[in-house]
């Protein structure tokens, strides 16, 4: 199997040392070049680049969003960007050329690898997915060249296709529909009026089957679908009306069974949202969780919250003396007690390194320092057959009216180093 090129455009040279390094380790090939303009250039130069990891803060005259924006105006090249800065105005830039991630960096190799072979997934579904809609498409010409092409075709096609009257009527299916919907025969399909079967009515396709034949236009659409025979799919469907000089006189629905590709998409999603080695929630999907609580109360204008801020105690200490493998259960067997411990409406992330964060959503100062404290005992008795004890620092604080992410993380943060300053495995709050 040939070696995945990735080009590396990073102007300091011990970063892009360090991340070559850690690249070819895991198997790629790596080119560098240290400003947008050498980039651009390269990527028009060569065919030979699968992907592209990009710092955002470039020298010369062309940064990273505009340098990607420009390779991507005439070519498909995966690109990852690399920042310091988390922020939302980053996050704008990054959705504007269409980035496929980012890596936060000083946060590890493992968090650049998980990115990057998502960013290679999702390259390769998008492909896939463009080659299926291209066939897609020429088989629906096909259809409309003759009615009888289109009866022979459809008979045998590899999608689902379903036509009925403008009265909702099923006047032809093909094997595929059949089992996609888990129907056991053609008659008992034809007993379903799309118009007025309940589950169809529910779900909105009747509605919106009746205004693709009222209107006259197409419709494509996609639902999570249980048949009346019990079999769940999720589809998608095309909607096609049939007219009659001028007069619609049906419609025809073409029916794909795409749940391995929700699956997938589900995966990618979550594993774009998680920490890879402990499995709970990563930065940023915390920062997403706790804008959406201050829009919250915001907009309401009443409500509050709190965060916690936790570090475990002389942890570079366990990683010396037992090695990074012991390091990593503890951090494994933290998350656990946490999770068993914390209310279902909280949510736990992973900060970085031995960080990390949680959110009580609707909780006052007083409560959530008890259930911090609580939980800071519980770490204190865990039983991890490596330390003789593992603690944790705590800093507690609770929404103030008009803070900002960073403002009241901030507060977090001098709350927890309080914590480290009173000797540890204790909790502060503010």
């Amino acid at each position: 199997m040939n070696k995945k090129n990735i080009l590396l455009v990073e102007d300091s040279l011990l970063s892009s040392e360090i991340i070559s390094a850690s690249l070819t380790e895991n198997g790629y090939k790596v080119e560098i070049v240290s400003t947008g303009e050498l980039a651009v250039e390269k990527a028009y130069s060569s065919s030979q680049i699968d992907l592209i990891v990009m710092d955002i803060e470039l020298a010369g005259c062309m940064n990273g969003v505009d340098a990607a924006r420009k390779i991507l105006e005439s070519m498909d090249i995966p690109i990852i960007f690399l920042t310091g800065n988390a922020s939302n105005a980053i996050f704008h830039k990054l959705i504007s050329v269409q980035a496929y991630g980012f890596v936060l960096k000083g946060v590890g190799e493992i968090p650049l690898l998980s990115t990057i072979g998502m960013a290679f997934s999702l390259h390769e579904e998008k492909k896939q997915t463009k080659i299926y809609n291209d066939k897609l498409k020429k088989a629906h010409e096909e259809l409309e060249a003759s009615r009888k092409e289109y009866l022979e075709l459809s008979e045998n096609a590899p999608v689902g296709i379903l036509k009925c009257d403008n009265y909702g009527n099923i006047i032809f299916v093909n094997q595929a529909a059949l089992e996609i919907l888990g129907s056991p025969s053609i008659e008992e399909t034809k007993k379903i009026n799309m118009l007025t079967f309940s589950p169809l009515v529910r779900c909105k396709l009747s509605t919106q089957l009746k205004k693709c034949m009222l209107d006259n236009i197409h419709g494509i659409y996609e639902m999570n679908y249980e048949s009346k025979w019990g079999k769940k799919t999720y589809i998608r469907l095309h909607i096609k009306p049939f007219t009659d000089h001028y007069n619609t006189n049906g419609a025809q629905l073409i029916i794909d069974d795409i749940t391995e590709n929700k699956h997938l998409e589900e995966k990618l999603r979550k594993l774009s949202l998680t920490d890879p080695l402990t499995n709970v929630y990563n930065r940023r999907y915390f920062i997403e969780k706790l804008e959406e609580e201050l829009d919250r109360i915001q907009r309401q204008g009443r409500g509050t919250f709190s965060i916690a801020l936790l570090d475990i105690d002389h942890f570079k200490s366990i990683n010396d003396c037992f090695g990074h493998h012991a390091g990593d259960f503890i951090l494994i067997k933290l998350t656990e007690t946490i999770n068993n411990q914390i209310r279902k409406i909280d949510c736990l992330a992973r900060w970085g390194g031995e960080e990390f964060i949680i959110l009580f959503p609707h909780t006052k100062l007083e409560v959530a320092t008890l259930l911090t404290e609580e939980l800071r005992n519980n770490i204190s008795k865990m039983d991890t057959s490596i330390a003789s004890k593992i603690t944790a620092s705590i800093g507690v604080v609770e929404y103030c009216a008009g803070e900002t992410v960073d403002s009241i993380i901030q507060r977090a943060d001098n709350m927890m180093y309080e914590a480290k300053n009173a000797g540890r495995d204790c909790v502060r709050m503010s």
